[in-house]
């Protein structure tokens, strides 16, 4: 019962926070102004090791501490984030009732079909219910889906609206964030962390 009420509260908030007014062009509100990447919580929370450390994989290997954390794909397997170690990763913090989400479905869909075997893209749905998280990742082509219903995932990374963008470098580094509305940007700076 209490989730359920924890859900229904965070939903209450962030429509009120205006993702229910899609707008004509599908975008969504208003536009947010980008805080510095160094100005918001990046990688982890406080009970997190800071985002420089490295922890060993089941191979001996190291893994970034971003990218120390496990979870659930919409079809229910199981999802170990240093599986994402090597390569620059995209992670998409999405509802499934978010108009704004539903409108940048092709623009990650085209960085992940443009940029395939290059970049490692990771939509993380929260805010509702496993089956209409999943519901929605079924509308989306090309990228692995996460169902974080508890949002785990979305504290671990400082997320706290959707639709909400985290670039990772290919060491695991925090290279650029886009909140509500922040999209503009995330082609140019997928082609830099790739450059």
């Amino acid at each position: 019962m209490s989730r359920l009420v924890t859900i229904a509260a965070a939903t209450l908030g962030l429509l009120l926070a205006g993702c229910a007014d899609s707008g004509a062009d599908g975008a969504g509100g208003t536009d947010v102004a980008q805080e510095p990447v160094s100005s918001r919580s990046t990688a982890v929370d406080a009970t997190e090791p800071a985002p420089d450390d490295r922890s060993t994989d089941q191979a001996g290997g190291t893994v970034p501490a971003t990218l120390d954390f496990t979870g659930t794909t919409v079809s229910g397997e199981s999802f170990d984030g240093a599986s994402l170690a090597g390569r620059p990763t995209l992670l998409w913090f999405w509802a499934p009732w978010c108009p704004t989400c539903r409108g940048q479905i092709p623009q990650v869909e085209g960085i992940a079909a443009d940029h395939a075997g290059e970049i490692n893209v990771i939509g993380i749905g929260s805010l509702d219910s496993a089956e209409a998280i999943a519901g929605f990742a079924g509308d989306v082509d090309d990228v692995v889906h996460l169902e974080d219903v508890d949002g785990e995932l979305w504290k671990r990374f400082g997320v706290t609206e959707q639709s909400s963008f985290v670039l990772l470098d290919a060491d695991g580094t925090v290279v650029f964030e886009a909140g509500y509305g922040g999209t503009d940007d995330l082609d140019a700076q997928v082609d830099d962390v790739l450059g």
